[in-house]
């Protein structure tokens, strides 16, 4: 088997320190490869789109197992992902170097993620994907007040004055003072449409988004569903009010919060928009008018490193 340890150089919370961590991450790879005398290779992306390319090329140059562990945040993980989901042959992970590090936050002992041996000596479990017209989706899909958020916070984390893990929460003060609600249609196959001005909709595959926010606690990374938040437009004070049991996930057992969250789980449904509208996938931003959601059941193979597990993960009957 070969290993491919792509590096993104401009993932991480202070870009200043960001070459420095990936230097020394660098010269861990290479001790730790070379100790075992694996076949392995080093890749630095350069821009967005070159992990997928790189993989991509990767994949189509051999039909040998390959082991692609990507060091960045849950864009760079989607990115090589989306190079080849549904491979038998091909396994992904992840070495958490990102601003949210979101999707890891899924497994237990998330610090061995960060242990080179580790990650060598993982096995691999398969997860599903949501697919999102012609992207797929690793970890969540935020539409609406939580997209304007990401935008915010990946402005606040150039600033030398945005303390490091706080980008997202600034973000969410930032946001919420100016103008926010979005118009969306939305069908699902049973005839049910909710066609309103919304605040947001995190539709997701795993628990967490924005830095540890629970957003849809009942999300399972195996269960063959996508879980759909839908939040109403309220007034900043509500919103204020419930951002704190938003956060923690355990809204669902807030009858106040419940009067203004619907939350469901299906395997497929549509959205409509008036005019294209920001999208965010896995943390990074495209647009679209319309968008058709469905989920891939096992769709890829994901490198757990020895000594953790799937922290939540559907019951075995």
């Amino acid at each position: 088997m070969v290993y491919h340890f792509v590096l993104n150089p401009m993932s991480g919370k202070n870009l200043k320190k960001a070459k420095k961590s990936i230097e020394s991450m660098t010269n861990k790879i290479r001790a730790a490869c070379q100790k075992r005398m694996l076949s392995y290779r080093i890749y630095y992306t350069t821009s967005a789109g070159d992990a997928t390319e790189y993989v991509r090329s990767m994949i189509n140059s051999t039909q040998d197992r390959q082991r692609f562990i990507c060091v960045g945040g849950d864009g760079t993980i989607n990115e090589i992902v989306n190079s080849a989901p549904s491979r038998s042959n091909i396994e992904f992970g992840v070495i958490p170097h990102g601003s949210g590090n979101d999707f890891v936050r899924n497994f237990t002992n998330v610090e061995l993620f960060s242990d080179i041996d580790a990650q060598l000596d993982g096995e691999t479990v398969s997860l599903d994907l949501i697919k999102c017209n012609n992207t797929y989706c690793v970890n969540m899909i935020n539409i609406g007040f939580d997209c304007s958020v990401v935008k915010e916070a990946a402005r606040l984390k150039k600033s030398k004055f945005c303390p490091p893990g706080f980008s997202y929460m600034m973000g969410v003060m930032i946001a919420l003072f100016k103008r926010y609600g979005t118009k969306m249609k939305i069908i699902f196959d049973d005839g049910e449409v909710v066609d309103d001005t919304l605040l947001l909709t995190a539709i997701a595959n795993g628990k967490f988004c924005g830095g540890g926010f629970k957003s849809n606690p009942e999300a399972l990374l195996d269960d063959g569903v996508i879980d759909i938040a839908i939040v109403k437009k309220v007034s900043r004070l509500t919103f204020l009010s419930l951002l704190g049991s938003y956060k923690k996930g355990t809204y669902l057992d807030n009858p106040r919060a419940m009067k203004y969250i619907d939350y469901k789980r299906v395997s497929h449904f549509k959205m409509e928009f008036d005019n294209p509208v920001p999208v965010c996938i896995d943390g990074e931003i495209m647009g679209a008018k319309t968008l058709d959601f469905s989920v891939e059941r096992n769709a890829f193979n994901f490198v757990v490193p020895k000594g953790s597990s799937l922290k939540y993960k559907t019951q075995e009957t």
